[in-house]
């Protein structure tokens, strides 16, 4: 095999990566890289958005993975070095198919590759076909909301793949205007959007009820009605084969028959 020696910097790739059964050449991850649970056992090169190069060199690796946009000032340096750099940035669902794929070909894992791919495409169809039989007027519009402070709010635009999982969930994404992957916008525009449902992620368990207590939330209809949700991060902010599982979720959380409570978190039921 031509790779001995991999580093991940990203928790996407780390948990492609054991999926793929290639984590015995996995030497380095990030301090995110926390799916599965074992990834924390291996060796660390600080934080996916600030490496620690010189950590990096200690290792020895012959093969680094990253994303593009944050990672591509490394490339030269590690070429530097004599170690080859692959990065990738999926948009939509269907890109990060294809870097699955990609990186089971970097790895001589093909076969799991297949297998892996093979299971996701064939929920992704079933979400597909319950997505084609909602009637329009049962869809419903839908905002997922990165941060948010005193002068307004960061949002998935159409150019992010938060923005697809939305889409192929069965939710009407309401950033299309826009051109950015994640557009800051004020809370004038949420409110006069008002989306429907509207979620977030974290773990903080008094998160979701301090913004609803505050007067700029209490205003909008997703708030009003118990549709204000906040959801794992390593399910909404990855493109590893879990981005599947994000968009089975988002679609019981919109459509599903059990009444989903308000201010519920990590719902990985």
């Amino acid at each position: 095999m031509r790779y001995q020696r991999v580093i991940s910097l990203t928790p996407s790739i780390t948990e492609t990566i054991f999926a793929l059964g290639a984590e015995p050449r996995l030497i380095g991850v990030t301090d995110a890289c926390d799916y599965p649970a074992s990834a924390n056992s291996k060796p660390h090169v600080c934080s996916w958005f600030n490496p620690d190069i010189a950590r990096i060199r200690e290792l020895k690796p012959d093969l680094v993975l990253g994303l593009a946009s944050a990672h591509g000032p490394l490339t030269a340096e590690l070429q530097r070095l004599g170690t080859e750099c692959v990065l990738f940035s999926p948009t939509t669902i269907e890109q990060s198919f294809d870097d699955m794929e990609r990186l089971a070909a970097l790895l001589a894992a093909q076969k799991a590759g297949r297998t892996l791919l093979a299971d996701l495409r064939r929920r992704l169809t079933l979400l597909d076909g319950k997505v084609r039989n909602l009637h329009p007027a049962q869809r419903l519009t839908v905002m997922r909301v990165l941060d948010s402070n005193d002068q307004g709010l960061i949002v998935a635009g159409p150019q992010s793949f938060q923005y697809d999982v939305i889409a192929r969930a069965g939710g009407i994404n309401l950033t299309g205007a826009l051109t950015a992957a994640y557009p800051s916008i004020d809370y004038q525009q949420l409110q006069d959007w008002d989306p429907t449902v509207i979620f977030l992620c974290g773990t903080d368990p008094t998160y979701l009820t301090r913004l609803a207590a505050a007067p700029r939330w209490q205003a909008l209809s997703a708030v009003r009605s118990g549709r204000l949700y906040q959801f794992d991060c390593g399910l909404t902010c990855r493109t590893g084969p879990r981005i599947v599982d994000m968009a089975e979720l988002l679609f019981t959380t919109l459509y599903g028959e059990k009444n989903l409570p308000l201010f519920s978190e990590n719902r990985n039921e």
